[in-house]
């Protein structure tokens, strides 16, 4: 199995859009791994994880052909994670001899009511192309080749979000943004299905602040937390691929930092563009 970072960061970027604190005016001067846009995955050459407004850049830059992807799993309605219109590009006057009739789009229950009436706004071809599903938690799906399943996610208390796991050719990985500690039911599900990840990205959005257990995003004491636990349900072992990711500049992200931090509690940083096989 294959991923690609496309987005690491949280929803203002990094350096933020309009911010000058001395990370983000520093993350400009070094470039590089420090440049981070919204957060967006792509597994194997066909399935994606989130739409960001950034969708079409990532897709200039890294040179994918958004016709081949089948999958398209979202994890909730925030705007930097799930921009709609897009989707409104599929066919009609804007996508022309596209190589995949269908795209599968899962997406909590929120996220579903939202694209549903954003797609009745949409030309008759673009409707027929897009196959929308409920995300229902613990109920694994099998779709295009892989099993999917998605989680409760400790996030937007308002609304409904997830986190997923995705299973292929006997290789199973956790993507687990936007969240923070996961929920007693999350590691009971795990434990309980008897779960084994080959590789792990968690959300690491506030990075070295001091993070609480009802928070909604994670920093690297509550990464360390699950990791353990994660480790002491055997979920997790030596081999396993694990990853921090979606940083804040609030959290003095600079990559550099990042690295030396992960690397005392077993993790690899995350970076636009970074592929991991595994």
């Amino acid at each position: 199995m294959k991923i690609t970072f496309f987005g690491t960061a949280a929803s203002e970027g990094f350096p933020g859009l309009f911010c000058s604190c001395k990370y983000c005016i520093r993350a400009r001067e070094l470039g590089g791994k420090n440049i981070r846009g919204r957060s967006q995955a792509l597994i194997g050459d066909d399935l994606l994880i989130d739409l960001p407004p950034d969708t079409m850049s990532y897709f200039q830059r890294y040179r994918v052909r958004g016709d081949k992807i089948k999958t398209l799993l979202i994890t909730h309605g925030h705007s930097d994670h799930y921009f709609p219109h897009d989707l409104c590009l599929r066919g009609s006057w804007y996508a022309h001899d596209m190589a995949e009739e269908f795209l599968d789009v899962i997406c909590p229950d929120s996220v579903f009511d939202d694209c549903s009436r954003t797609l009745e706004k949409a030309d008759d071809d673009v409707k027929k192309g897009i196959r929308l599903k409920r995300a229902s938690l613990y109920e694994p799906m099998e779709i295009n080749g892989y099993k999917i399943i998605a989680m409760r996610a400790r996030h937007d208390f308002s609304r409904s979000a997830v986190i997923y796991t995705v299973e292929r050719d006997g290789k199973c990985l956790l993507y687990a943004h936007d969240t923070g500690y996961f929920y007693d039911e999350v590691f009971d599900y795990i434990k309980d299905k008897g779960i084994r990840f080959d590789f792990a990205s968690f959300d690491c959005t506030n990075a070295f602040l001091p993070s609480k257990e009802t928070d909604s995003h994670m920093g690297f004491d509550n990464v360390e937390r699950v990791i353990d636990r994660l480790k002491t349900m055997g979920a997790v072992d030596k081999k396993a691929l694990l990853f921090v990711n979606h940083f804040s500049h609030n959290g003095n992200a600079l990559h550099e930092y990042l690295e030396v931090r992960a690397s005392k509690i077993g993790c690899k940083v995350s970076f636009d563009g970074c592929k991991v096989e595994f």
